[in-house]
C-alpha cells in the first residue's frame, strides 16, 4: 500500500512543476518557484492535518 505522505508529495511536485512552467519564464525563477510552491503544499497540509487530529471525524 502507498503512504498517504508519498502521495501527498507527489501530488505537490507534479503541482508545483506545471504552475513554475506556467508562469515563470526563466530556469532560476522556476527552480524557486517550485521549491517554495512544494514547501508551503507540503507543510501547510501537515499542519492542517496536525491540527484537525483531535477532532473526531
Amino acid at each position: 500500500m502507498v503512504d498517504h505522505f508519498l502521495l501527498l508529495v507527489w501530488d505537490a511536485v507534479l503541482i508545483a512543476v506545471f504552475f513554475a512552467f506556467l508562469w515563470k519564464n526563466d530556469g532560476p525563477a522556476r527552480k524557486r518557484f517550485i521549491v517554495k510552491a512544494l514547501l508551503i503544499m507540503v507543510v501547510g497540509a501537515v499542519a492542517l492535518g496536525w491540527l484537525m487530529y483531535p477532532f473526531p471525524s
